[in-house]
């Protein structure tokens, strides 16, 4: 028994020196349950993000949230894609005219993946956006976006819960 009990003291003194383990990259297959249209209506605003699967397993997304109660509002445009390093996501807003757009001509907003799980996604953001996250979970036909973003300084967090909708 006590060298059972000296065994396991090594063993979990060894595991614990060891660290966590790194969770393999993520994979655009890995990301592929985020395909569909994903709808949320909440008082005076109503929202819909979109994801379709395009070639080499790409997502290609568009997302718009509009006021009923008032006018204007955001359009969005994403992709998702492998670009050598690794798999990221970049978008760009525009009002809802497209006349204009938040960010400069060529710098979309872009964030990379750092961790994947069977229906979940986080985003980290790169340059500009260093120190945001964008995270998706999925739980059948519930979609939760969560965003942690920067604005002026402060930190800001939204959360949007949409549902599928059939087409």
């Amino acid at each position: 028994m006590t060298r059972f009990v000296t065994n396991l003291m090594a063993f979990l003194a060894l595991a614990i020196a060891a660290g966590p383990a790194l969770a393999a990259p993520c994979k655009l297959s890995d990301l592929q349950w985020m395909a569909g249209t994903w709808r949320n209506t909440d008082g005076n605003e109503q929202n819909e993000e979109r994801w379709t699967l395009g070639p080499g397993g790409r997502l290609m997304g568009s997302s718009w949230t509009l006021h009923s109660d008032k006018p204007g509002g955001v359009v969005e445009a994403l992709t998702i894609q492998d670009d050598g390093t690794g798999v990221a996501m970049r978008l760009r807003h525009f009002d809802v005219t497209l006349g204009h757009a938040r960010e400069m001509q060529d710098a979309p907003m872009v964030f990379t993946t750092s961790d994947c799980g069977a229906a979940s996604v986080v985003f980290d953001g790169q340059g500009t956006q260093a120190g945001e996250h964008m995270t998706y979970r999925r739980s059948g036909d519930d979609l939760l976006w969560i965003g942690d973003f920067l604005h002026a300084g402060q930190p800001m967090h939204v959360e949007v819960h949409s549902s599928r909708v059939t087409e």
